[in-house]
């Protein structure tokens, strides 16, 4: 993404001056500033500032992503040596107090919510001073509020599905100490806000004919994805309207069927371009741009740098999925194309002796000198396939079987991948299973098992959480204890403490 840097500096330099939760009068006066005499470059340049805010606090120290969605509770083995056993090993247990205090863990840094939130600040800011910007036009005006209005809910609900209840608040500067709200009633506003706020009109295009954009910046593709994930996340926690859940994600399922052919599901031969980033499969990623501008994600929270080892001079990877567990999701007399396209040769018969290369994400380039990255395309957030997933997902639990599977098939055939005629639990448990298939290393893993109650069970988890431990937060991350000097009317995780 092409930006101004040193309007996106001043932009952060502005936000690094307001603490979490509790923003001083005399912090707005620079803000005021700022805005009054700007014009539409200036409020993009702030724009990229929320976006920049968001790839820090998913893709930086913390390795967010990958240790929260791919890793925790996942069938993974360390490969011995590699100096991560412990950690790995923490994860898989759901051993989180361990992993917190590992003196070789980085993990210390995913407990911290504050980057999230200054995500949700700095978008508030925005959405709240933008209308003061006297040189733009009325479309970009709208348009930028809406983007904001996306970043500020797919932070909430990142932190949700993290930490259970978190503070919500969509003042632009505000100085009360706000407690830690239900985490249904939080997500119940963000469906609102985005409703409202981002979808109810064309505020939103489909896809951006720029490739500094496509994929990057929010789309209305964007907004039904995330609309989806939250209501399919809502049906756990708030039993009792499931089904008004599940219709709701059918009808965003319709709406994004209606794209005009923005989307599309990428043959298989060339599907490594919709990891690259910027292809008609990908609804939201997460840029990165080694070579125009610098951007590099912290090594271990891209995904491939733990499981791919075709870009070093070694054989050894940080840890590799179990073999019994690759024959599950990809048995071994099937016929399926992303077996060829996504693992090496040993996929069945990984040890650590001969671990096993996962090169989905293969796209190899230098950072620096001396370093160099699997994997410097994008972070796939959402994608055209997983949505489909959740629209079949919905469908099958209201029974409506002959669709749901439709979608279903549309994701196989695209994989060379048959697809015998199921209905009912059948069918359910094979849209679970292909998720797990299509979204390998994607961050969708543990969430999936959370949101469906699968990580009780251990027919679908390979270390599952027990339901009692489950029901008083076991499925939840630590708080950092740096939210109590923040915030006196905080309580944390009391699972974890």
């Amino acid at each position: 993404m092409k930006k101004n840097i040193l309007l996106i500096i001043s932009c952060l330099i502005f936000l690094s001056s307001c603490d979490f939760l509790e923003v001083k009068s005399e912090d707005k006066l620079p803000g005021d500033e700022f805005w009054i005499k700007g014009n539409d470059a200036n409020a993009e340049g702030f724009l990229m500032s929320v976006y920049f805010n968001f790839r820090k606090a998913t893709m930086g120290s913390g390795l967010f992503l990958t240790a929260s969605g791919d890793m925790r509770c996942a069938p993974i083995i360390p490969f011995n040596g590699s100096g991560q056993d412990k950690k790995v090993d923490f994860l898989v247990a759901n051993k989180m107090n361990d992993l917190r205090t590992y003196s070789y863990s980085p993990f210390g840094e995913t407990t911290k919510w504050k980057p999230f939130y200054d995500v949700i600040q700095s978008a508030n800011i925005l959405i709240n001073e933008i209308d003061k910007v006297p040189d733009i036009s009325e479309d970009k005006r709208l348009m930028f509020k809406a983007e904001a209005v996306f970043m500020r809910n797919i932070s909430y609900f990142f932190l949700v599905r993290a930490f259970g209840d978190v503070p919500y608040y969509t003042k632009a500067y505000n100085s009360a100490s706000l407690p830690r709200m239900d985490m249904v009633t939080v997500l119940l506003n963000c469906l609102e806000d985005l409703k409202t706020g981002a979808l109810n009109s064309d505020l939103l295009p489909w896809t951006y004919s720029s490739n500094a954009k496509k994929g990057v910046r929010a789309s209305r593709g964007s907004v039904l994805a995330l609309m989806m994930h939250i209501n399919l996340w809502l049906v756990q926690f708030d039993d009792k309207n499931k089904n008004t859940y599940y219709q709701n994600v059918v009808a965003l399922g319709e709406q994004l069927e209606s794209n005009g052919g923005a989307y599309e599901l990428v043959e298989m031969s060339r599907i490594s371009t919709v990891f690259t980033g910027g292809s008609n499969e990908g609804l939201f990623e997460i840029a990165q741009n080694i070579n125009s501008s610098g951007e590099v994600f912290s090594k271990l929270a891209v995904f491939s740098n733990n499981v791919a080892y075709s870009h070093t001079n070694e054989k050894k990877t940080v840890y590799y999925y179990d073999s019994n567990y690759m024959e599950k999701i990809f048995p071994y007399s099937e016929i399926d194309l992303r077996k060829q396209y996504w693992f090496d040769e040993n996929m069945y018969i990984a040890s650590t002796l001969t671990p096993t290369e996962i090169k989905k994400f293969l796209n190899v380039d230098y950072y620096s000198d001396s370093e160099r990255t699997s994997n410097s395309g994008n972070q796939m957030v959402f994608r055209y396939s997983d949505a489909l997933l959740l629209y079949a997902e919905a469908l099958a639990a209201l029974g409506n079987d002959g669709p749901a599977y439709e979608l279903l098939k549309r994701v196989r055939d695209r994989a060379g991948a048959s697809t015998n005629s199921l209905s009912g639990k059948d069918l359910q448990d094979a849209i679970f299973w292909e998720r797990q298939r299509e979204l390998i290393g994607e961050g969708h893993y543990y969430y999936d098992l959370v949101r469906t109650g699968k990580i009780s069970n251990y027919m679908y988890c390979e270390h599952p959480i027990r339901r009692t431990e489950f029901n008083v937060g076991a499925w939840t991350w630590p708080i950092h204890r740096d939210a109590l000097s923040n915030n006196t009317n905080i309580q944390l995780n009391l699972y974890w403490e």
